[in-house]
Protein backbone atom coordinates (compact mmCIF):
# COMPACT_ATOMS: atom_id res chain seq x y z
CA UNK A 1 0.00 0.00 0.00
CA UNK A 2 2.69 2.08 0.84
CA UNK A 3 4.17 1.80 -2.62
CA UNK A 4 0.42 3.35 -4.05
CA UNK A 5 0.87 6.87 -1.76
CA UNK A 6 3.44 9.84 -3.28
CA UNK A 7 6.34 10.37 -0.24
CA UNK A 8 4.14 13.50 0.96
CA UNK A 9 0.61 14.17 0.73
CA UNK A 10 1.17 17.25 -0.75
CA UNK A 11 1.18 16.42 -4.28
CA UNK A 12 -1.81 14.86 -3.27
CA UNK A 13 -3.67 18.03 -1.76
CA UNK A 14 -2.33 19.88 -4.70
CA UNK A 15 -3.53 17.36 -7.40
CA UNK A 16 -6.99 17.85 -5.65
CA UNK A 17 -6.88 21.32 -6.15
CA UNK A 18 -6.50 21.21 -9.49
CA UNK A 19 -9.26 19.07 -10.13
CA UNK A 20 -11.29 20.93 -8.16
CA UNK A 21 -10.53 23.41 -10.25
CA UNK A 22 -10.85 21.94 -13.24
CA UNK A 23 -14.36 20.70 -12.31
CA UNK A 24 -16.48 23.81 -11.66
CA UNK A 25 -15.28 25.33 -14.62
CA UNK A 26 -18.16 24.89 -17.00
CA UNK A 27 -18.02 22.15 -19.98
CA UNK A 28 -20.35 20.13 -21.68
CA UNK A 29 -20.33 17.85 -18.55
CA UNK A 30 -21.37 20.46 -16.31
CA UNK A 31 -24.02 22.03 -19.02
CA UNK A 32 -25.80 18.30 -19.67
CA UNK A 33 -26.32 17.57 -15.79
CA UNK A 34 -27.49 21.17 -14.66
CA UNK A 35 -30.09 20.70 -17.64
CA UNK A 36 -30.78 17.37 -16.86
CA UNK A 37 -30.75 18.00 -12.36
CA UNK A 38 -33.45 21.09 -13.55
CA UNK A 39 -35.38 19.48 -15.40
CA UNK A 40 -35.37 16.35 -14.58
CA UNK A 41 -35.03 16.08 -11.07
CA UNK A 42 -31.89 14.78 -8.67
CA UNK A 43 -32.60 11.11 -9.74
CA UNK A 44 -31.35 11.67 -13.02
CA UNK A 45 -28.90 14.14 -12.22
CA UNK A 46 -27.10 11.39 -9.88
CA UNK A 47 -27.40 8.84 -12.89
CA UNK A 48 -25.77 11.17 -15.26
CA UNK A 49 -22.89 11.71 -12.66
CA UNK A 50 -22.45 7.89 -12.19
CA UNK A 51 -21.88 7.78 -15.59
CA UNK A 52 -19.68 10.73 -16.07
CA UNK A 53 -17.42 9.54 -13.24
CA UNK A 54 -17.42 6.24 -15.18
CA UNK A 55 -16.54 7.42 -17.74
CA UNK A 56 -13.65 9.54 -16.13
CA UNK A 57 -12.44 6.12 -14.87
CA UNK A 58 -12.49 3.94 -17.85
CA UNK A 59 -10.63 7.19 -19.13
CA UNK A 60 -7.86 7.41 -16.42
CA UNK A 61 -7.92 3.86 -16.85
CA UNK A 62 -6.95 3.34 -20.42
CA UNK A 63 -4.45 6.77 -20.13
CA UNK A 64 -2.73 4.72 -17.16
CA UNK A 65 -1.80 2.32 -19.96
CA UNK A 66 -0.67 5.29 -22.62
CA UNK A 67 -3.37 5.26 -24.86
CA UNK A 68 -4.41 8.94 -24.36
CA UNK A 69 -0.79 9.74 -24.98
CA UNK A 70 -1.35 8.26 -28.51
CA UNK A 71 -4.78 10.06 -28.86
CA UNK A 72 -2.99 13.07 -28.17
CA UNK A 73 -0.40 12.25 -30.25
CA UNK A 74 -2.61 11.96 -33.46
CA UNK A 75 -3.99 14.56 -34.75
CA UNK A 76 -6.80 12.80 -36.50
CA UNK A 77 -7.35 10.37 -33.92
CA UNK A 78 -7.55 13.39 -31.63
CA UNK A 79 -10.18 15.10 -34.44
CA UNK A 80 -11.99 11.89 -34.77
CA UNK A 81 -12.78 11.75 -31.41
CA UNK A 82 -13.31 15.17 -30.68
CA UNK A 83 -15.85 15.49 -33.31
CA UNK A 84 -17.36 12.41 -32.10
CA UNK A 85 -18.01 14.22 -29.25
CA UNK A 86 -19.89 17.42 -31.24
CA UNK A 87 -21.83 15.00 -32.97
CA UNK A 88 -23.10 13.28 -29.83
CA UNK A 89 -23.71 16.23 -28.02
CA UNK A 90 -26.03 17.87 -30.89
CA UNK A 91 -27.71 14.91 -31.14
CA UNK A 92 -28.30 15.13 -27.57
CA UNK A 93 -29.31 18.86 -28.39
CA UNK A 94 -31.58 17.45 -31.25
CA UNK A 95 -33.26 14.81 -29.32
CA UNK A 96 -33.80 17.49 -26.49
CA UNK A 97 -35.23 19.91 -28.51
CA UNK A 98 -37.76 17.38 -30.50
CA UNK A 99 -39.08 15.53 -27.71
CA UNK A 100 -40.88 18.55 -26.19
CA UNK A 101 -41.42 17.93 -22.57
CA UNK A 102 -41.98 13.82 -23.03
CA UNK A 103 -37.94 13.65 -22.46
CA UNK A 104 -38.14 11.08 -20.17
CA UNK A 105 -40.91 7.84 -20.61
CA UNK A 106 -40.50 5.37 -17.36
CA UNK A 107 -38.88 6.03 -14.31
CA UNK A 108 -37.12 3.00 -14.36
CA UNK A 109 -35.15 3.29 -17.73
CA UNK A 110 -34.97 6.90 -17.56
CA UNK A 111 -31.39 6.68 -15.36
CA UNK A 112 -29.86 4.08 -17.55
CA UNK A 113 -30.36 6.37 -20.04
CA UNK A 114 -29.00 9.19 -18.30
CA UNK A 115 -25.95 6.57 -17.10
CA UNK A 116 -25.21 5.80 -20.60
CA UNK A 117 -25.49 9.83 -22.06
CA UNK A 118 -22.90 10.70 -18.91
CA UNK A 119 -20.88 7.75 -20.05
CA UNK A 120 -20.04 8.20 -23.55
CA UNK A 121 -20.19 12.02 -23.05
CA UNK A 122 -17.15 11.77 -21.45
CA UNK A 123 -15.77 8.52 -23.23
CA UNK A 124 -16.42 11.32 -26.34
CA UNK A 125 -14.04 13.98 -24.94
CA UNK A 126 -11.15 14.31 -25.54
CA UNK A 127 -10.41 17.60 -23.13
CA UNK A 128 -10.44 14.07 -20.33
CA UNK A 129 -7.39 12.18 -22.21
CA UNK A 130 -5.49 15.43 -22.51
CA UNK A 131 -5.75 16.21 -18.88
CA UNK A 132 -4.91 12.20 -18.05
CA UNK A 133 -1.55 12.93 -20.18
CA UNK A 134 -0.78 16.91 -19.63
CA UNK A 135 -1.79 17.41 -16.05
CA UNK A 136 -2.04 14.20 -14.12
CA UNK A 137 1.85 13.07 -14.63
CA UNK A 138 3.26 15.98 -13.50
CA UNK A 139 2.10 14.92 -9.97
CA UNK A 140 3.46 11.72 -10.11
CA UNK A 141 6.83 10.41 -8.46
CA UNK A 142 8.86 9.14 -11.23
CA UNK A 143 11.02 7.06 -8.19
CA UNK A 144 7.74 5.21 -7.63
CA UNK A 145 5.86 2.56 -9.68
CA UNK A 146 3.61 5.31 -12.26
CA UNK A 147 0.84 2.86 -12.92
CA UNK A 148 0.16 2.54 -9.46
CA UNK A 149 0.53 6.47 -9.05
CA UNK A 150 -1.87 6.95 -12.00
CA UNK A 151 -4.77 4.87 -10.94
CA UNK A 152 -4.42 6.51 -6.94
CA UNK A 153 -4.35 9.87 -8.44
CA UNK A 154 -7.60 9.24 -11.16
CA UNK A 155 -9.43 7.47 -8.38
CA UNK A 156 -8.95 11.22 -6.45
CA UNK A 157 -10.13 12.84 -9.77
CA UNK A 158 -12.92 10.75 -9.96
CA UNK A 159 -14.23 11.13 -6.55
Amino acid sequence: MNALLPSSTAPVLSFSLACLLIELTPGPNMTYLALISASQGRRAGFATVAGIASGLATVGAVAAFGVAELIQASRPLYEGLRWAGVLFLLYLAWEGWTAGTDVVSSAGGAHGKHFMRGLVTNLLNPKAAVFYVAVLPTFVDASRPVLSQTVMLTAVYVA
